[in-house]
């Protein structure tokens, strides 16, 4: 499959790749076809850019002198500046007396500091935040299959949500269903029968609850069947539209 031809699904594998959430062998693959297709380099890219300004919110402000006076003759360092100065100015001794950090704790230049560094903590926090909370957003799953039509082009994407343990069924496919049809998907193991993992219905994006993800599974597929899944306890009771292989990216 040439990823090239496929923006939407080169979009999503490549924002995956840039928040790292993409591992194992499926990173390494797309890794090596980065080397070979400058249209899947140029979309990791685009990915890459993106996020490397996620933490710069806005540029830093400087608060006006005004503001600041008002603060600290609120919290009277006004006036104990002012009788520190008169003090030094009768006793210079005096002042050495109570040694360097005692001077440090009533500068108004130490409380400026220290505010501003609680400022730029807070400002990393909320960006650190909201990076996260893209992460989730943008991309929060692992791909662990693409499934293909009969005539070998992508029509289902399937990925894992570690965090919310779902399955996250995109679909990429412009199969026309009827009111009376919805898509079911299917784990088929090797030398067993298949076992329903959930029915999609007509969306284009779903999420089905799991314990854990199906890698233990060689193959996913996803069939026609009426509202509320296949009446047939031993596999799909109708055509089966799409199948791929599972990606066993994990060590």
């Amino acid at each position: 499959m040439k990823l090239a031809s496929h923006p939407d699904l080169l979009d999503r594998i490549a924002a995956q790749y840039a928040l790292g959430v993409l591992r194992g062998g499926a990173r390494r693959r797309l890794e090596r076809l980065a080397h070979e297709e400058p249209a899947v380099r140029a979309a990791i890219r685009r990915w890459q850019d993106r996020l490397a300004g996620v933490a710069e919110l806005q540029a830093a402000a400087e608060p006006v002198d005004k503001v600041w006076c008002g603060i600290e003759a609120r919290l009277g360092w006004k006036a104990a500046e002012d009788r520190g100065a008169t003090v030094a100015a009768s006793a210079p001794g005096l002042r050495d007396a109570g040694g360097w950090w005692q001077r440090l704790w009533s500068a108004p230049v130490f409380w400026r500091g220290a505010a501003a560094a609680m400022a730029l903590v807070a400002v990393l926090a909320i960006g650190i935040g909201m990076h996260l909370a893209r992460q989730r957003d943008a991309a929060p799953a692992e791909v662990i299959a693409v499934l293909n039509d009969g005539h070998a082009q992508p029509a289902m994407l399937v990925s894992w949500d570690a965090g919310a343990r779902h399955l996250v069924v995109r679909r990429l496919d412009h199969l026309r269903l009827d009111e009376r049809q919805v898509l079911q998907l299917w784990a088929l193991p090797e030398g067993g029968k298949p076992r329903s993992l959930g029915v999609i219905g007509r969306v284009p994006q779903a999420r089905i609850a799991l314990a854990q993800p199906p890698m233990e599974v060689r193959t996913l597929a996803a069939s026609i069947e009426p509202p509320g899944g296949s009446p047939n306890a031993d596999g799909p009771s109708g055509p089966v539209v799409f199948k791929g292989p599972v990606i066993h990216s994990r060590p």
